[in-house]
């Protein structure tokens, strides 16, 4: 049976993965008001990736309403500074997806009720993960040669769902692509990065010049 929640949401124009960690300003006063209240219940809220409309700037309304899309993931608050103005510094780590039910609350700021999404694993997610593996050791691999130094990567997570959250959330992708992943199972998420990193592999340049390891990989060497 699904789980189903109420969430206050926080579009953005970038995406939140399971087990990711991301660092917000929050300045607008309708989304102070939100962190406010959500500090003060201990509650979570969704971040959700802006389909249409544009993310918020300081000291600029929007002409065009946020439109967010339909999966988001959970952000729990673990750190929080509140500066005197009412401006809060967060500190938040990707909980569980969701998938938006309806939206029940527009004003002052979005909230919906969502339903957790689960994450499978069976015999096609195994042998997905350690296909992944391989061609992730095999793009690292070609790195080395090309530039002629020894890299020194961590290794990835040996949990199928954990491994395609954390590369997912590194690789330098388009948002839009993210998103698609974000939606997909386990096993499509996994061979969709294993198609990724078969592209990159495929483009690669012979020898150093204009080679940059971070084009692909942000954090590259620190993955964990």
């Amino acid at each position: 049976m699904e789980q189903t929640l109420t969430l206050p949401l926080f579009p953005l124009g970038s995406l939140l993965f399971p087990g990711g960690d991301m660092n917000l300003h929050i300045f607008e006063e309708r989304y102070r008001l939100m962190i406010g209240r959500c500090l003060s219940t201990q509650q979570p809220f969704g971040i959700v990736l802006l389909r249409r409309g544009h993310e918020v700037i300081e000291g600029r309304r929007m002409a065009i309403a946020p439109e967010p899309y339909d999966v988001g993931t959970i952000a729990l608050i673990q750190e929080h500074i509140r500066l005197e103005d009412g401006r809060y510094l967060l500190h938040v780590v990707g909980q569980k997806r969701f998938r938006i039910a309806t939206i029940t609350e527009k004003t002052p700021y979005l909230v919906a009720q969502v339903k957790l999404l689960p994450d499978r694993v069976d015999e096609q997610t195994l042998a997905a993960a350690t296909e992944l593996r391989d061609t992730y050791r095999r793009y690292w691999e070609r790195v080395a040669t090309i530039t002629g130094v020894e890299i020194d990567v961590e290794e990835l997570p040996l949990e199928p769902i954990r491994l395609s959250y954390a590369l997912a959330d590194r690789l330098q992708i388009d948002p839009a692509q993210k998103q698609r992943w974000l939606e997909a199972d386990v096993t499509g998420r996994l061979r969709g990065l294993i198609k990724a990193l078969r592209t990159e592999l495929a483009i690669l340049p012979r020898g150093p010049q204009g080679f940059d390891p971070q084009s692909m990989f942000g954090g590259w060497n620190s993955l964990n």
